[in-house]
């Protein structure tokens, strides 16, 4: 993967003339450092569209002036190249999206748009995460506070005055320990927040047998292929300690739909799928992937069945998955959480 970004990073560089001869210089191991920096201590900034991807002349002169004023030193020629560059991607993903969707973006639609971009603040990169964060940090739009533009700044959370040699730390947000420790390679004990992200790779589906109509199964089911479930949950196991929770009304509304109906009349969804902490949508993905072939052919059987032989109507999501339930049942998919378990 990150070969990949490597050459896409290369052919940018090579594109603008005042960094192509920097760009043979940078080696896979110095971008590998560079990477890890950046996103170890990048901040998701909210700017202007028209910020990111100046339009005309008009607004690049006007950031450029902004920049100046500042006293911040800016190769124009060299941002230009750069800003050409970005617009002329971001020009052909409209053009691919437009063929694809159908759909027509207007210039007008975008420039009063708010872009979360990815970016490394001098001073504020500095700051640690920490729970009970002594700062945060804001975007000053319009330069009241610090005198320029879209500038950012930091703002203590205590009332009084702020310690000498303490450290100013921020928050990173509710980030789970996984994501902490892939994001910034460090773990905090006792994470209120801490989450288990469960999931089955949408690209090893295509090296599955019966690949073909498992992604089709799956896409009319509505099926997902991951969860997120805060930790504190699998304290118990896979099932929630004593009654299901409001907030897995949903959980259950879902199922009632897919037992609703039943071919044989025997096989119905059991006591135990609400009390299930893993959702259904993800639970139906599972069990559409452990499909065995004979399996697929009674689903489609089932079907046929229900809305006819000539296909007189497409039947439901809620439709397919109970074909599916009534045909393998849960031992397949509970196997297949129990690997992802393991392997996770």
């Amino acid at each position: 993967m990150y070969r990949s970004i490597y050459s896409s990073y290369c052919l940018v560089l090579n594109e603008c003339n005042s960094v192509a001869s920097f760009a043979s210089e940078v080696s896979f191991e110095d971008f590998l450092w560079a990477n890890s920096i950046f996103w170890t201590r990048a901040l998701n900034i909210p700017l202007p569209h028209s910020y990111v991807f100046p339009q005309n002349q008009e607004d690049l002169n006007k950031y450029d002036s902004i920049n100046n004023s500042a006293e911040l030193s800016n190769d124009h020629n060299s941002r230009g190249e750069l800003i050409n560059g970005l617009n002329d991607i971001k020009n052909e993903a409209q053009r691919v999206n437009s063929q694809v969707n159908g759909a027509t973006s207007t210039l007008t639609s975008t420039q009063g748009e708010t872009l979360w971009i990815e970016g490394l603040v001098p001073g504020i990169d500095f700051c640690n995460h920490d729970l009970k964060a002594a700062a945060t940090w804001e975007v000053d739009g319009t330069g009241l506070i610090t005198g320029v533009p879209f500038s950012m700044y930091l703002l203590s959370v205590e009332r009084s005055s702020f310690h000498s040699e303490k450290e100013i730390s921020i928050s990173y947000g509710n980030k789970g320990n996984e994501e902490l420790l892939y994001l910034y390679g460090f773990v905090i004990d006792n994470n209120p927040d801490d989450y288990l992200m469960i999931h089955y790779p949408a690209e090893a589906i295509h090296s599955i047998p019966l690949s073909d109509s498992k992604a089709l199964l799956l896409e009319e089911q509505k099926a997902q292929l991951r969860c997120l479930l805060p930790k504190s949950l699998l304290e118990h196991g896979f099932f929630a300690a004593g009654h299901p929770k409001d907030g897995n009304n949903d959980n259950k509304l879902e199922v009632d739909r897919i037992s609703s109906f039943s071919w044989s009349g025997q096989r119905r969804m059991p006591s135990y799928l609400n009390k299930l902490v893993f959702p259904e949508n993800f639970l139906t993905a599972l069990r559409t992937i452990a499909m065995q072939e004979d399996e697929i052919s009674k689903v489609s059987s089932l079907l046929e069945e229900l809305v006819g032989s000539g296909g007189e109507r497409q039947p439901s999501d809620a439709e397919v998955r109970a074909a599916v339930w009534e045909t393998c049942g849960d031992s397949g998919a509970l196997q297949l959480l129990v690997d992802l378990l393991q392997a996770k």
